[in-house]
């Protein structure tokens, strides 16, 4: 099963961590397009790590990003922003120095935790420092990394230095804190959870990963829809509002708002908020905006 970490914050991929990939031969990643007499609105599902050799840029895909004149990310790409990234990861990460993360889980995740950390091959000794949400999002990209994933690769980093390098205008829906404080902000309870679920995702060596990837990039949101929707019942109902719900609301009031004004705006976030149930596309949509796309 594909880790939920493909879903969840940008910036900690950037931070935790181009070349463009050619036209992909079947298909492309889907793209919605909204529009009234002087703005354009392109909407561009998104997966933050993916493998270097991943073909996904198709002529639509280009076409309207190269139309746009300006970018727009789930949160900040800038160097500054990934720069504060430690100090964010130290407030927000790091138990008490009288607490260590093992402590605080059941036997069995206890042991899945260890025998994970080894697998992977990380630092036993740093991960125990962790509180439950940062420890999910290290070994979620650890997981990544090994499965032959890259944050370069991803389609933000790609974009993002494409966008700098045309002079496009970049900005951003929430602030690196802002989003940090998504899963820091959760009850230990669910924190530990999240842990749990991200423990016996990466466990599942189903191949998903690879199939996750390629749907996405033909464009298939019935396979990605299909794929995801159990993830998100398994992780529960509190952080499924905290990390996709909540935001798409908050989203979709901020497309609206730009459509009253004017320019053209290609946005580009996670592929799990415009796909499913109650996604950034079905409430637009719910306003009666007319959204072109599948």
């Amino acid at each position: 099963m594909r880790s939920l970490f493909t879903a969840l914050l940008a910036v900690s991929a950037w931070a935790l961590a181009a070349c463009s990939p050619a036209p992909a031969p079947q298909g492309e990643p889907a793209l919605w397009r909204i529009a009234d007499a002087d703005s354009e609105i392109w909407l561009f599902g998104t997966v933050h790590m993916l493998p270097p050799d991943l073909r996904w840029r198709g002529e639509r895909v280009n076409a309207a990003f190269a139309s746009a004149d300006e970018f727009m990310t789930e949160t900040d790409t800038s160097a500054d922003a990934n720069s504060a990234f430690p100090t964010l990861a130290a407030r927000y990460g790091l138990l008490p120095p009288n607490q260590n993360l093992s402590a605080l889980l059941p036997p069995a995740d206890r042991a899945s935790l260890a025998e994970t950390v080894r697998e992977l091959g990380l630092d036993a000794a740093q991960i125990e420092r962790m509180r439950p949400w940062f420890a999910a999002l290290q070994l979620s990209y650890a997981y990544a990394m090994r499965e032959g994933h890259s944050v370069d690769a991803g389609v933000e980093t790609v974009l993002a230095a494409a966008a700098r390098r045309s002079g496009k205008r970049l900005s951003f829906f929430e602030t690196p804190e802002e989003q940090i404080r998504i899963l820091a902000d959760l009850p230990p309870a669910d924190q530990a959870h999240f842990l749990a679920v991200t423990l016996r995702q990466i466990a599942d060596k189903d191949g998903a990963l690879a199939e996750s990837d390629e749907a996405w990039a033909r464009g298939d949101i019935e396979a990605l829809d299909t794929a995801l929707a159990p993830q998100w019942e398994e992780a529960g109902p509190v952080l499924h509002e905290a990390v996709i719900l909540r935001r798409n609301r908050a989203w979709a009031d901020e497309v609206a708002t730009r459509l009253d004004g004017s320019g053209r705006i290609f946005i580009a976030v996670g592929a799990a908020h415009l796909v499913g149930d109650d996604s950034v596309v079905d409430l637009l949509r719910a306003r009666g905006i007319e959204v072109e796309g599948p």
